[in-house]
C-alpha cells in the first residue's frame, strides 16, 4: 500500500508497505482528535504510517493514503532556521536599536 506524507518545503514523500487491500475494501476510519471548534489541523489528519513503511520516492502530488505530518524532528531550529541564525538576527536587531538611539541623540 502507498502512503504520502506532506513535506513543509513542498511536495510529498511516498512510503510503501507490504500491506495489500482488495479493490473496493474500505480502510478503517482513523480516530482524529479535534483541537478546537473548527476540527483537526490538516497537518494532523490522515492515517498513521505503519512502522514497516519504507521511503520509495517523492513528488508534487499525494498518492495513496495520506499520513499526518511527522513532527518528530521539528524544533525551534528547524522551523525558523538554525539557532545561530536566530542569534545573528537578535544581534542585528540590537545593533539597529543602538544605532537608532545614537542618531536620535545627535539631533
Amino acid at each position: 500500500m502507498i502512503y504520502s506524507r506532506w513535506r513543509p518545503d513542498g511536495g510529498y514523500d511516498y512510503y510503501e508497505t507490504p500491506e495489500r487491500r482488495g479493490l473496493g475494501d474500505d480502510l478503517p476510519v482513523p480516530r482524529l482528535r479535534a483541537v478546537g471548534p473548527i476540527g483537526v489541523p490538516s497537518t494532523d489528519a490522515g492515517r498513521p504510517l505503519p512502522s514497516d513503511a519504507r521511503v520509495v520516492g517523492r513528488g508534487a502530488l499525494a498518492r495513496g493514503s495520506i499520513a499526518p505530518l511527522d513532527r518528530g524532528g521539528l524544533s525551534l531550529g528547524t522551523l525558523t532556521g538554525s539557532v545561530s541564525d536566530l542569534a545573528i538576527l537578535a544581534a542585528a536587531a540590537l545593533a539597529g536599536f543602538v544605532v537608532r538611539g545614537l542618531f536620535r541623540k545627535g539631533r
